[in-house]
């Protein structure tokens, strides 16, 4: 059923007991915890002989005892929660259909942090809001949905970064000039495209080092890297930009006008840099690999890895090892996040919470 567009899927509380119900929920659409007071459930469900219970107690204890266990379960799954205390079916339905939903359209985007740092903020605004993710092989179908649903906005990530671009009807200037975008915004039907990727790397970049003048080696030529490397050279850096295809990092030299670009070969350039930015995804979700050896690693080069789960790849790991100040990417997700939460909301981004719970789901304290 949670296949199919267009529906509603009422479920019991049960439902959150296994993980699969809720990704397959989240895959279309929104998930909504509708809660009461225990007196409420019981008033509402009476004196049902035939409900079976799942504590052997009386229907009261059932309840309590089970809503205990189960609650952290809603509030991991939960989009939005809606307080139903002294309301109507049809004035709960009103208030979901007021939720105004953002998105994250990628492939794969499972692993993203963005819904629980957007939704905190969202929450402790008290913004009536909700972001979900949606996982989507062809842009097209996906930008159309934001159309057809009126969604607020989209984040839109790996791979689609670039694609979108022909399916919007304003692009920003910043992010034509990059030819990426990572927002959309959802203007009353015209769709909006806009890129926070290269400032939020520059703001997170600037909180270790600043890079106006320095020689830097961006390692990839996707989405990230080519909003990274607009941004740096407005910084006036020295560029130069290396990626596995030889012939990638050539054509987005020539795009943004770097120093220099080249393979893999050229590597050892970063012993001779003073800031490496590995805007590529090697080493994410614990592969334990890095794309930089740790010889041409040195304690005046800062070191900043765009991937942000884990928190600590192995390219920080060594790079601390080595004496070299480092920059996390959760701080580039944090400021984009940020930025993005403004295009959608209209307000300031809560930005120590937003960092709070994006290092909390990263592990840390």
């Amino acid at each position: 059923m949670a296949k199919r567009d267009n529906i509603i899927n009422a479920t019991g509380g049960g439902v959150v007991v296994r993980g699969q119900n809720i990704s397959r929920l989240k895959q279309n659409g929104l998930v909504v915890w509708l809660t009461a007071s225990v007196d409420t459930l019981l008033q509402r469900i009476g004196e049902d002989e035939g409900r079976p219970s799942l504590t052997g107690k009386t229907h009261r204890e059932d309840m309590e005892i089970t809503l205990a266990e189960r609650q952290p379960l809603y509030q991991k799954a939960a989009d939005i929660t809606i307080d139903t205390e002294n309301k109507t079916p049809q004035a709960v339905a009103e208030l979901i259909a007021k939720v105004k939903i953002c998105c994250l359209i990628g492939d794969p985007v499972e692993h993203s942090l963005s819904p629980p740092i957007h939704n905190a903020a969202y929450k402790a605004l008290g913004l009536n809001f909700a972001y979900i993710t949606r996982r989507a092989s062809d842009i097209e179908p996906a930008i159309a949905d934001i159309r057809t649903n009126g969604f607020r906005g989209a984040s839109v990530t790996t791979p689609h970064k670039v694609s979108a671009l022909k399916y919007l009807d304003r692009i920003d200037p910043t992010a034509r000039k990059i030819g990426a975008v990572n927002t959309i915004v959802n203007d009353n039907g015209v769709l909006i495209g806009y890129n926070t990727d290269g400032t939020g790397a520059i703001k997170a970049l600037e909180e270790t080092t600043n890079p106006g003048g320095k020689k830097v080696v961006l390692i990839g030529a996707g989405g990230a890297a080519l909003a990274i490397a607009a941004a740096l050279k407005e910084k006036n850096v020295n560029l130069i930009i290396l990626n596995r295809t030889g012939a990638k990092a050539k054509e987005l030299a020539k795009k943004v006008g770097a120093e220099d670009y080249g393979s893999l070969d050229k590597l050892e350039l970063v012993a001779k840099s003073d800031i490496l930015i590995n805007a590529t995804t090697v080493g994410m979700t614990e592969s334990g690999e890095t794309i930089v050896p740790q010889a041409f690693l040195h304690k005046r080069l800062t070191v900043f890895d765009i991937v942000y789960n884990p928190k600590e790849t192995r390219l920080i790991t060594e790079a601390r090892e080595k004496g070299c100040p480092i920059v996390y990417g959760h701080k580039m997700l944090l400021y984009q996040a940020a930025q993005q939460f403004q295009l959608f909301t209209g307000h300031p981004a809560p930005l120590e919470l937003m960092e709070s719970v994006l290092v909390k789901a990263l592990g840390g304290g």
